[in-house]
């Protein structure tokens, strides 16, 4: 049966009052996880979740016995640069997703600025590291919001020209802001978490991470307990 989610309030992960991750929905619970696995004897039961079954989960997570924790659903709307999104999108191992159409709909005048700008790690081609000063922040923002503005204003110039939507949203920058369901079971999004919010991720895609995990540990919160201690330390 589906359980209706609590109502919560979204999540704003890069505090622009723009990107947000919202629990929409969500099936299952810890007890769900434990049944799953117990029904392999004939041992699921109505019980409410006892130590015995957090000793189990304890064990599934850390023998990496997976099936278990497929047997339920979370489901998030995410609105995040469309950059943050082609990195959470690799991981559709048990995700399914939806994303808006710019075939379908007009784009919004939505674009994430960053509140700083790093610096390529000298020793790791995909990471970065914190300015040291050097940088100069004020020219950066400033050729930042020139290139989204005039990619942005092509795009409108496109459309007002009546060229189609499909071919117009070419023009767009991977900074503007684009929106997804992202519905995963327990098993994926703990596999994306340990990935995504990792201090080798890229900060704006972890901090989307973050947000979804702090949505979903009420949920199933002995499963979110044995996993964060299992992994402690990494």
């Amino acid at each position: 049966m589906t359980e209706a989610a609590k109502p919560a309030e979204p999540l704003f992960p890069l505090g622009d009052g723009l990107g947000s991750v919202s629990l929409v929905q969500h099936v299952g619970d810890d007890k769900m996880i434990v049944n799953a696995a117990r029904v392999s004897f004939g041992g699921d039961n109505l019980a409410p979740l006892s130590g015995k079954d957090e000793r189990l989960l304890r064990y599934l997570l850390r023998h990496q016995h997976g099936s278990p924790f497929e047997h339920n659903l979370i489901t998030f709307k995410v609105v995040c640069p469309i950059f943050v999104d082609r990195q959470m999108v690799r991981h559709r191992s048990g995700v399914s997703k939806n994303e808006i159409s710019g075939r379908y709909v007009e784009m919004q005048e939505r674009n994430f600025m960053p509140p700083a700008f790093r610096r390529q790690a000298p020793s790791n081609r995909q990471a970065s590291v914190e300015d040291d000063g050097t940088l100069d922040q004020a020219a950066a923002t400033h050729i930042w919001e020139e290139a989204w503005r005039a990619a942005y204003g092509a795009y409108q110039a496109l459309l007002t020209l009546g060229v189609t939507r499909e071919q117009a949203r070419g023009v767009l920058p991977q900074s503007l802001y684009t929106e997804s369901y992202y519905t995963f079971n327990v098993r994926s999004l703990l596999h994306f978490i340990g990935l995504r919010d990792h201090e080798g991720a890229q900060y704006e895609t972890r901090q989307f991470a973050r947000a979804m995990a702090q949505l979903a540990e009420p949920l199933f919160p002995v499963t979110f307990r044995e996993w964060r201690a299992l992994h402690a330390g990494e």
